[in-house]
């Protein structure tokens, strides 16, 4: 099959979740995007959507081997976090709306003097990268995940709230 896409992997909370862009548009895996939202069916997730939001088509894998998957359109993944509500939904949609969408359409190329959204592979975990006149970025929101620092400084803070919080129930 030459004409099978070649995927690309989002990574969130260690599940992945493959995507392409059909018609400058961007599709991801239906039943790994089930499997992210916690859906107990993922086999049913395509029932609900309408004819322009579902389609089947072939992945190629990194080995070469094709494998045929149904995809989700863009507008599709919305309607289906409308209709499975979750806490956990809200960080989800922004992952998808800031991370997940924007990396799958800069793929498709373009001018090489616009920023683009590339994904760096670190210690188990993606990061969020913009790649600009050859230099690569990494936004301040990321940068204390990235570090490694982020869970000392967090105790720090949580000590000085629970000081200042026994502090004040005294009084």
């Amino acid at each position: 099959m030459d004409d099978a896409f070649s995927p690309l992997v989002l990574m969130r909370h260690h599940y992945p979740l493959r995507g392409v862009m059909i018609d400058n548009q961007p599709w991801v895996c239906a039943r790994e995007f089930a499997l992210l939202i916690g859906h107990r069916h993922p086999e049913r997730i395509c029932r609900l959507m309408d004819a322009d939001q579902v389609r089947t088509v072939p992945f190629r894998s990194a080995s070469g081997q094709v494998e045929v998957v149904e995809v989700i359109s863009e507008s599709g993944l919305y309607r289906v976090l409308c209709r499975f509500t979750h806490p956990e939904n809200r960080n989800l949609r922004r992952w998808l709306s800031h991370v997940a969408m924007p990396t799958l359409r800069d793929t498709q190329g373009g001018a090489g003097d616009t920023p683009r959204r590339t994904l760096m592979a670190w210690e188990k975990q993606q990061i969020n990268l913009l790649d600009w006149q050859g230099e690569l970025w990494i936004p301040l929101s990321e940068l204390p995940s990235f570090h490694g620092s982020a869970q000392h400084e967090d105790n720090k803070r949580r000590s000085l709230l629970s000081r200042w919080w026994r502090r004040e129930s005294r009084v």
